[in-house]
């Protein structure tokens, strides 16, 4: 389970996110009719990016496309296999979201959990896997220079209550 928690307007003309309503049905035939077709290189096999010939597979088949609008503070959620991307703005209005993916804790090793808490404990991001397949953080950037908001460390560090503890996984982790 892929989703975002929006923190400002976020309207029609803004940049964010763009999903393929129904997509997530036919990933499975999606993947296996398009397995031969040239990758757009990626730092992680996890990410998918869209050829002209995979937005025509997904045309033919029926998906339409349609970009979700939101409030600060509404969470949107969307099954992983769902085709989505982020579109950027048609006017000026900054876009600030932030990620984040869930999955049973059943489904991740010991050892994800330990790269899990690893992350928390550096503060930096996970990719689409929750299980921490991936770590790191990227360098968000403006006009290609790096965005001056950008930070290593949150402004206030978090409190977690026993709930939102238990979501990062730690607490699963055999000592």
């Amino acid at each position: 389970m892929q989703g975002l928690v929006n923190m400002l307007p976020n309207g029609p003309e803004d940049g964010g996110l763009i999903v393929c309503r129904g997509g997530h049905l036919l990933s499975e035939q999606f993947h296996r009719e398009m397995a031969d077709e040239e990758r757009i290189p990626a730092w992680t096999p996890e990410w998918y990016g869209f050829t002209e010939r995979g937005m025509k597979w997904l045309e033919d088949h029926g998906c339409k496309w349609e970009k979700l609008s939101a409030e600060p503070g509404d969470l949107l959620l969307w099954d992983s296999r769902t085709p989505h991307y982020n579109l950027s703005p048609k006017n000026n209005q900054p876009r600030f979201a932030i990620y984040t993916c869930f999955m049973p804790v059943a489904d991740a090793t010991q050892d994800d959990l330990l790269r899990k808490k690893d992350a928390f404990d550096r503060r930096v991001g996970t990719t689409h896997w929750p299980n921490a397949k991936h770590t790191g953080s990227n360098v968000a950037q403006r006009d290609g220079k790096e965005d001056a908001h950008n930070r290593s460390k949150p402004l206030n560090e978090p409190v977690l209550s026993e709930r939102a503890f238990k979501l990062t996984g730690i607490p699963y982790i055999k000592a």
